[in-house]
């Protein structure tokens, strides 16, 4: 009997024309083969379907211009402003911690 297994994941997808961003859910179920090898197989609403990250189309202009990755690395983000302060006293502070 070979092990199979499934988990669920959330992609995120943004379109390059307009900008607009959705999510998706998936169910990713995985069967081992008994050599070290495993296939996988993705279904959306109850069907099955291509990978997450090929052939999908924005919902809002219908273009394919569409980039996807899993949800926990969302959108970069903006680089946070510097912090105000003296950089030695947190030099100092790390330090105290054993962080340095």
């Amino acid at each position: 009997m070979h092990d199979a297994w499934s988990n669920h994941e959330v992609w995120v997808y943004e379109c390059q024309n307009c900008g607009g961003t959705w999510d998706e859910e998936f169910e990713v179920r995985h069967v081992a083969d008994g050599h070290g090898g495993e296939a996988v197989a993705y279904e959306h609403d109850g069907h099955s379907c291509t990978t997450p990250w090929t052939d999908h189309v924005c919902p809002d202009c219908q273009r394919a211009r569409v980039r996807a990755w899993p949800a926990p690395w969302r959108r970069r983000r903006a680089v946070p402003p510097t912090r105000k302060g003296d950089d030695l006293e947190l030099v100092f502070r790390l330090r105290r911690l054993h962080a340095y």
